[in-house]
C-alpha cells in the first residue's frame, strides 16, 4: 500500500488513523509507504527503538499509525525517515510500516547540496526485506513535478534508479506527475526500465488518486493518477486498486492510496 497522508494539514486525523489502521488490518497488508509524515518540532522524542536517520517524536503520524495497529494486536516495524522542514513547524519525512523482516535500511538524497530547510528538497528511501527466503526492496517516493527547474523530477528519479539492483525492487509513492501527459515524468519512467503495475494488473480501477485541487496541484481541475506502484521487474499483479476514495474506505487524505496483491515467486 502507499499513501500521500497530508499528516497534520488534514482535519480530524486522528479519527482518520483509526481508518487507515482498519484497512491495513483488513486487507493484510506485508508493507506499507507513507508519504508527508510529519511531526511537530517541538514536540517530545520517543525512547522507543526505530528505524530512522532523526528523532521520531511523540506526535510522529507514522509512529501514531503503529501504535494504533499494536493496540489492535499487529506489530509492525516502523521506519521514518526526515526530508525536510514543513509549513514552518513540522518536520516532514517517510515512513515504512512493514510486518517482514528490514535487513537493510538506505536514504537517498535527490538534491545536490541537499537542504533540510528547503521544502522542495527530496529523499527516498530504501528498505530490503525478506518475503519467504527472498531478498525485495522497496523504495519510498515523493518526487518534485517535472517542469520544476530548481528541483527536477528527472535529477530524483535517475537518483532512485541509479542505486536498483537486480533484486525485485518496488518503487511506491506519490511522484507528482500525471499518467496522462505525454513526453514528461509518466513517460520518463517507463523509459527506465520501469514497469508501470497498474498498467500490468489483471484487475483494476480508474487508477485516480488526485480529484480536486490540492497542495502542489493548486490549479487542477481534472482526475489525476500521480501516485504510483513501478517495479524494475514485470510480476503478477493480481489486483491493483485505490483506496481512501469514499468508495473503498473513506477519504483520509487529499490524495487517495493505492493498494495491490502481486504474486511473488520465491526460491
Amino acid at each position: 500500500m502507499t499513501l500521500n497522508t497530508h499528516s497534520w494539514q488534514e482535519d480530524n486525523q486522528l479519527q482518520k488513523l483509526d481508518i487507515v489502521a482498519q484497512a491495513i488490518i483488513e486487507q493484510y497488508c506485508d508493507v506499507i509507504a507513507l508519504q508527508e509524515v510529519n511531526q511537530h518540532h517541538l514536540s517530545t522524542v520517543i525512547s522507543e527503538q526505530t528505524l530512522s536517520n532523526h528523532p521520531v517524536r511523540e506526535d510522529n503520524y507514522g509512529y501514531l499509525l503503529q501504535q494504533k495497529l499494536a493496540e489492535l494486536g499487529h506489530h509492525y516495524q516502523l521506519t521514518w525517515d526526515f526530508v525536510h522542514q514543513s509549513y514552518d513547524v513540522y518536520q516532514e519525512g517517510l515512513a515504512f510500516l512493514t510486518r517482514l523482516p528490514i535487513i537493510e535500511h538506505q536514504v537517498i538524497d535527490l538534491n545536490d547540496h541537499y537542504d533540510e530547510s528547503n521544502w522542495k528538497h527530496r529523499r527516498a528511501v530504501r528498505i530490503k526485506v525478506v518475503y519467504q527466503h527472498r531478498e525485495i526492496d522497496f523504495y519510498n517516493c515523493h518526487c518534485g513535478w517535472w517542469n520544476d527547474k530548481e528541483s527536477l523530477f528527472t535529477d530524483h528519479l535517475n537518483r532512485i534508479t541509479a542505486v536498483l539492483s537486480s533484486r525485485l525492487s518496488f518503487l511506491l509513492g506519490d511522484f507528482n506527475n500525471p499518467s496522462h501527459i505525454r513526453n514528461e515524468g509518466y513517460d520518463y519512467a517507463l523509459q527506465c526500465n520501469l514497469y508501470d503495475c497498474y498498467s500490468i494488473s489483471e484487475s483494476k480501477d480508474t487508477g485516480t488518486t488526485v480529484i480536486k485541487n490540492i497542495d502542489g496541484w493548486q490549479k487542477n481541475t481534472q482526475a489525476l493518477r500521480l501516485d504510483y506502484i513501478f517495479s524494475n521487474q514485470k510480476v503478477a499483479v493480481m489486483q491493483h486498486r485505490v483506496i481512501f476514495n469514499d468508495d473503498f474506505y473513506e477519504a483520509v487524505s487529499d490524495h487517495f492510496g493505492i493498494i495491490m496483491d502481486v504474486t511473488i515467486v520465491t526460491e
